[in-house]
């Protein structure tokens, strides 16, 4: 049973206005949740503007596309279900559920209800969104949200049928424009991949919660291990060979490229929505943050005084490659600092480096447990991929990010 509420307003121009006598369809939805593979890639445009010694990033989308992608394995007789909606709907808006975001009541809801109790600090619960009540695919509501509390949401209409523990999942307005993908491997399964593009985008506002360096994000989690972590330094520049002799390199830039993979394992739906409001703040390529290599970069060899400035650490680098460097020291108590070294100097078998400021506190090299280095970087593709590993109705939440980031002038 599908119920489909009509809304008195202009949904996609934002919240309904009650009093407009204009009627709006909400799209047919496609209600089968992903059981064998889902992943959901949010892509942004930048254009990237380089010159000799630094480079210019803009925006050119407000928000970044919300694209979810959904394999689903049914029976026969879902099977022909899913082939009718697909040969009806193939090209045409849809509602397609955000499964990952889903809230599975305790209770029941009754036809009555116009009110239900979620939690809508974590989910993009909007006003004007529309939502499902899922039970089964061929078990559900959908209807449009009206109010949005801390602690519940408010619907147009009542949902106009009971449901015992249903999922609550928001919806966004989507156009499947690959089509619907049929595999029948299987002699008594079908598997069908579809790919969606939301058009009702927009950008998430939130704090992920990281500490702040110059008024930008420092990441404070090591890259999950979940593929190799590969790193890249080069000079970019070109090389004009004539076919004679030395091959001279045309510096483009004063500064190396660096660049790296990082990548996030994130369990629970609290942690994968931080994850997902932090990637929407990046905005692609556009935003930068503080990268810690999370490598014993330099090692303490003496105390640090509260007021010092001058440290003395192992010998690690020409004293020039010192200057300029930003630099972590976290200790083992969780305690960060965040400091530039602004002069360097070889003092007998060790280095001394100079911060820009004091600590303000004493510290010892056995209170420490990262010295490193810091890199202003950005990400370095347009397009995050959340790839969901274990979900399902009675599985953890469990997504995995993995992106390149540069290197930018700091």
């Amino acid at each position: 049973m599908a119920i489909i509420a009509l809304s008195t307003g202009n949904l996609d121009a934002g919240a309904p206005d009650l009093g407009s006598p204009e009627m709006v369809l909400i799209y047919e939805a496609w209600p089968f949740r992903p059981d064998v593979g889902a992943s959901e890639t949010l892509e942004s445009l930048t254009d990237l503007m380089q010159s000799y010694t630094e480079e210019q990033r803009i925006a050119l989308r407000k928000a970044p596309r919300q694209n979810p992608r959904n394999t689903v394995r049914l029976d026969p007789a879902q099977f022909s279900q899913a082939k009718d909606f697909a040969r009806r709907r193939a090209g045409t808006l849809v509602c397609v559920p955000i499964w990952w975001q889903g809230v599975r009541l305790v209770g029941n809801v009754a036809a009555a209800d116009t009110e239900i109790p979620i939690d809508t600090t974590i989910g993009d619960w909007r006003v004007g969104g529309r939502l499902i009540v899922w039970q089964r695919e061929d078990n559900y509501a959908v209807s449009l949200i009206t109010a949005v509390e801390d602690d519940h949401v408010e619907l147009l209409a009542p949902i106009g049928a009971d449901f015992t523990a249903p999922t609550i999942v928001p919806l966004r307005i989507a156009r499947p424009v690959e089509g619907f993908t049929i595999s029948r491997a299987r002699k008594l399964s079908v598997d069908i991949t579809a790919r969606f593009q939301v058009e009702d985008n927009i950008k998430l506002e939130g704090d992920a919660g990281y500490p702040q360096y110059q008024s930008i994000d420092v990441l404070t989690e090591p890259t999950a291990r979940i593929s190799d972590i590969s790193e890249n330094i080069v000079q970019a520049g070109e090389y004009q060979d004539s076919g004679f002799g030395i091959v001279p390199l045309e510096r483009a830039r004063e500064y190396v490229d660096w660049g790296q993979s990082i990548a996030f394992l994130e369990e629970g739906l609290p942690n994968v929505w931080r994850r997902y409001v932090w990637m929407h703040a990046r905005n692609g390529r556009l935003k930068p943050f503080w990268l810690p290599s999370f490598n014993s970069d330099l090692k303490l060899m003496a105390p640090i005084g509260a007021a010092d400035t001058d440290i003395t650490v192992k010998r690690a680098a020409l004293p020039a490659g010192y200057l300029g460097r930003h630099v972590m020291i976290e200790l083992k108590n969780g305690t960060r600092y965040f400091r530039q070294i602004v002069a360097a100097a070889r003092v007998g078998d060790t280095d001394q480096v100079t911060l820009n400021t004091s600590l303000g506190a004493a510290v010892s090299a056995a209170q420490i447990l990262w010295f490193c280095y810091l890199s202003k970087v950005r990400l370095d593709s347009d397009a995050v991929t959340f790839s969901f590993i274990a979900s399902g109705k009675d599985k953890p939440l469990v997504a995995t990010v993995s992106v390149p980031v540069m290197e930018v002038p700091s």
